[in-house]
């Protein structure tokens, strides 16, 4: 599918390095197929010899059904095609955190377990993903026997908008209650690696309709305004491909025709043909809006039909979501 720019201006043929990012982020609406895009994404990485990690945010556990594996936990793992996963829940990264700044790991454990602590940090605004932003920076210092970084890139499975958006805007929601000290360095310091372009890009996620793309427009308004994050590529998931778009005159001809001679089988595929159309019309008017609104370069995946796509499936979106698009991402 071609990959078109999101913004006003003559577009340039440019090989972008999406993959060359430490962090990839992706969110959308629930249900639009982002943990795919992941995947694939961490698929095509693998296959130029680099060391994708997807990181699970959540209780989810989609990736264990892409990959096909019995659990994916809070320590990465490989899941098959050179690419290792891990799942990062909130009772486990508040663990880590304490852990980190108590003399020993069982005192942190004693604390976690706690009935009352418990629920003070529930009760406590952004703990989990100020938790969750230490175990990511915690990978980011992860290096190989070799010195190198050793997960590029890492690709984190954002929750929907909702929560990405308390999560990307972490220290302008927690900036009044707490002060100077590790906590605070920690938040910064995220904060400054998820808006430097050089290092992290965020990626939306959304479907050819109109709540969807909705919901996309909102967010990366929002975003804009925030300048919480450094933005990469909007991935339309299921874009339908009919074949049929310039031959609406012949289907309407077959249709009069069938109904005019009695022809229920013909008359039935010709009113398929004119459904499917239709289908790929209104798709292609909520792709053409959203470009119209993002200043990102908009990239088209096709719909693929199987139940549980198999790995030349997520190699086949991979590479296209890997590809050259029509414009320079912003900056």
């Amino acid at each position: 599918m071609q990959a078109t720019a999101g913004h006003a201006g003559t577009p340039r043929a440019t090989e972008l390095p999406i993959l060359e990012r430490r962090f990839l982020l992706f969110t959308g609406k629930g249900g639009v197929g982002k943990s795919t895009v992941a995947a694939s994404l961490a698929i095509e990485a693998a296959g130029r010899g680099q060391t994708p990690l997807v990181v699970e945010l959540g209780h989810r556990a989609t990736m264990r059904s892409i990959f096909g594996v019995d659990a994916i936990g809070f320590t990465p793992r490989p899941v098959g095609h050179g690419v290792h996963a891990m799942s990062v829940e909130i009772d486990q990264a508040v663990l880590e955190y304490m852990a980190q700044h108590l003399p020993s790991r069982r005192m942190a454990r004693a604390i976690v377990n706690n009935g009352v602590l418990e629920r003070l940090f529930k009760a406590m605004p952004a703990v989990g993903e100020i938790a969750t932003v230490n175990a990511l920076r915690r990978l980011e210092a992860e290096v190989g026997h070799d010195g190198r970084p050793r997960w590029s890139p890492i690709l984190v499975d954002l929750d929907a908008t909702g929560h990405a958006l308390m999560f990307l805007e972490l220290r302008h929601a927690v900036s009044h209650l707490m002060g100077a000290g590790p906590m605070r360095r920690l938040v910064d310091d995220m904060a400054r690696l998820f808006a430097d372009p050089t290092r992290t890009r965020l990626h939306l996620v959304t479907l050819p309709d109109e709540l969807p793309v909705t919901e996309t427009v909102e967010l990366h308004e929002r975003l804009v305004q925030s300048k919480a994050v450094s933005f990469g590529r909007v991935f339309v998931n299921r874009v339908p491909h009919t074949g049929l778009a310039e031959a609406t005159e012949v289907i309407a001809r077959l249709q009069a025709a069938a109904s005019a001679h009695g022809d229920a089988e013909l008359l039935a595929d010709a009113q398929f043909a004119a459904g499917a159309v239709a289908v790929e019309r209104r798709a292609r008017a909520q792709i053409d809006r959203l470009g119209q609104h993002v200043s990102m370069p908009v990239v088209e995946l096709p719909r693929l039909t199987p139940d549980r796509m198999q790995v030349d499936d997520l190699r086949r979106l991979g590479t296209i979501a890997a590809g050259p698009v029509t414009s320079s991402e912003s900056s």
